[in-house]
């Protein structure tokens, strides 16, 4: 099931999703020690674009796909990003075509192994598939309550979808796809919320996408989100720090 193709859907990524994947590049740029400008970048299940225009920092050229339409629709434009419709594992390129590929918060809803296949054709030898992902860790700067809100409240009330969250990385795995596992990294991001902004956050969520296509309202939805997160925020205007978890996989093709 795709949790990303209603208009609804796309509409609240584009404005809710915290912006903090020119972060995690800037990181990648001084793990990989790139100083020029990279010629192709390809951003695979690129969404609405925020990782995608992240890659103008290391890249000339960008490409991304995604297999939503809608998202495509709202997503940031540039005259050096190109966008299309692709599945992760039918991309709609020539072989050895990018410098670098990048994966943002999506591997887990790909068929892997078939995308590490395509990963493998698209890019040059030597060159990185980038995996990364920002995920809420539930922890709100100077309140420990929100940390036990969230497991035993809201995932209660809106579980995960299931995802593909056992893929081994193993190197001797990693080896039929023609990919070697250099190093993985991980780190936190700090991002400031008002509740309403997180209300929105949330709603970006397949958690509750999958509630919706199950039949629950946005309305009902924000109104029981209002309710809960009221003890967290003295007033609609003030914002909290809440941290975002990070890790990055570089995966180097080599044959």
């Amino acid at each position: 099931m795709n949790y990303f193709q209603p208009k609804n859907t796309a509409e609240r990524y584009a404005s809710g999703r915290p912006d903090f994947h020119e972060n995690t590049i800037g990181k990648v740029k001084q793990d990989l020690g790139i100083q020029d400008k990279l010629d192709k970048a390809l951003d695979v299940a690129c969404g609405t674009g925020l990782s995608t225009r992240a890659l103008l920092k290391i890249a000339d050229n960008i490409f991304g796909t995604d297999s939503s339409e809608e998202m495509l629709r709202f997503a940031h434009s540039n005259d050096r990003i190109n966008y299309s419709v692709s599945t992760a594992e039918n991309q709609p390129f020539p072989d050895s075509e990018f410098d670098i590929i990048t994966v943002c918060s999506a591997i887990h809803w790909f068929n892997i192994d078939d995308f590490l296949l395509e990963a493998s054709r698209l890019l040059k030898n030597d060159a990185y598939l980038v995996i990364y992902d920002n995920f809420f860790i539930s922890e709100m700067k100077e309140n420990e309550d929100f940390k036990h809100w969230f497991p035993n409240v809201y995932l209660k009330r809106f579980p995960s979808p299931v995802r593909n969250n056992n893929y081994d990385w193993d190197n001797g795995n990693l080896k039929r796809s023609h990919f070697i596992l250099e190093k993985e990294v991980s780190f936190n991001n700090e991002v400031s919320f008002s509740k309403e902004k997180l209300m929105l956050y949330f709603t970006t969520q397949s958690n509750i996408t999958a509630a919706i296509k199950q039949g629950s309202s946005y309305e009902e939805v924000e109104d029981w989100l209002n309710t809960e997160l009221a003890p967290f925020f003295e007033d609609n205007k003030v914002t909290k720090t809440i941290y975002f978890g990070n890790w990055v996989k570089y995966l180097k093709r080599n044959h």
